[in-house]
């Protein structure tokens, strides 16, 4: 991983993916988790208001990574590159949404699921992977498994990924994990209540330093 901001998420680890039914509630869930201690957080382009939660939430600090995910086309990289965002996260791999972000000074996570396709992100320029959706097809067994051939390959599981488990998928090897729902779930979003979110937040950055960050690739006990 050659872009300096690669080096944020190999520190922080945990990315909250933020998907909600308006801006306010997306800026809500965004600031909650912020408070909580997270320090990299996704907005869906499936968000109504997108580029007005990216913009507040940059201004939360410079330790905050603020990204845009659900990127689709070269064109909608630039736009959420325009509006601020650090990194862009698709949920496919386009070399040409790649070689976008990169060419505007944001980091590229690139979407795959199957060995093939993670082998095409990692040589389009993607300078992560998000495995997606991982729980579906077999969750932590499966990372384990892509662990034997792909040692090195940073890795960034997302999809079904819970408060249960994020800790045993940062201690087999992955580079982040990439949590929504249950970080926030609905019915707490419907109620607004933030303090739950925060403190959920909180509990889960805790636990993990705890943990003394578990390993990541390339790394030795």
């Amino acid at each position: 991983m050659s872009h300096a901001l690669c080096h944020r998420f190999i520190e922080h680890r945990l990315l909250a993916i933020v998907r909600a039914d308006s801006a306010p509630a997306a800026l809500a869930i965004g600031r909650a988790v912020v408070t909580g201690g997270f320090r990299l957080v996704e907005v869906t382009l499936t968000t109504p208001g997108a580029e007005q939660v990216v913009g507040e939430l940059r201004g939360s600090g410079g330790e905050v990574l603020v990204g845009c995910g659900t990127v689709m086309t070269p064109e909608a990289a630039r736009r959420a590159i325009g509006w601020g965002a650090h990194f862009i996260v698709s949920p496919h791999t386009d070399p040409e949404i790649i070689a976008t972000a990169h060419q505007l000074g944001a980091l590229a996570i690139g979407g795959a699921l199957t060995p093939n396709e993670i082998v095409g992100a990692w040589q389009a320029g993607a300078d992560l992977i998000k495995v997606f959706p991982v729980a579906q097809v077999g969750g932590l067994a499966y990372l384990k498994a892509l662990r034997g051939p792909f040692p090195d390959l940073p890795l960034l599981p997302t999809g079904g990924i819970g408060e249960d488990d994020y800790l045993d998928y940062l201690a087999a090897g992955a580079t982040a994990v990439g949590v929504g729902q249950a970080l926030a779930p609905q019915g707490e979003v419907r109620e607004g209540r933030w303090g739950t979110v925060a403190g959920r937040a909180s509990d889960w950055v805790m636990r993990l330093a705890e943990g003394n960050g578990c390993l990541v690739p390339g790394e030795r006990r």
